[in-house]
């Protein structure tokens, strides 16, 4: 799966990568809002983007509107990525499809990356 990683904090976005990639996945690295526009205009598309919401250029829920604007990322699997437990109080949070919160368990993202996070999600509805 083509995965996209969003967040300022290098070791964080990193290490994710690591994991992502030692399941099998192509991982993309971006370090802001800037790098993950500039990566999401290329040619395919992502099929999972995690967005960090505290980016220093655009914050991660503008981003996700932004994608969810275009025809291309209109139904991609979007997630936060936050240490904020009160986002849904600043943000609508509906154009994402889900919420990491930080400190991030890596069982959390393997299983997202697995596709039973979201097969959680669905059972539980």
């Amino acid at each position: 799966m083509k995965v996209l990683l969003v967040d300022d904090y290098r070791t964080t976005t990193d290490l994710l990568a690591d994991v992502a990639c030692s399941m099998g996945h192509a991982v993309t690295r971006a370090y802001s809002g800037a790098e993950a526009l500039a990566a999401t205009g290329g040619e395919g598309a992502f099929e999972l983007i995690l967005l960090d919401i505290g980016l220093p250029d655009i914050n991660g829920h503008e981003l996700c509107m932004r994608l969810r604007a275009s025809e291309k990322y209109a139904s991609r699997r979007i997630f936060s990525i936050t240490a904020h437990d009160d986002l849904h109080e600043r943000f609508d949070m509906s154009c994402f499809d889900g919420q990491l919160t930080k400190p991030l368990s890596l069982g959390d993202f393997e299983s997202l990356l697995s596709g039973k996070k979201e097969a959680e999600r669905r059972d539980h509805r």
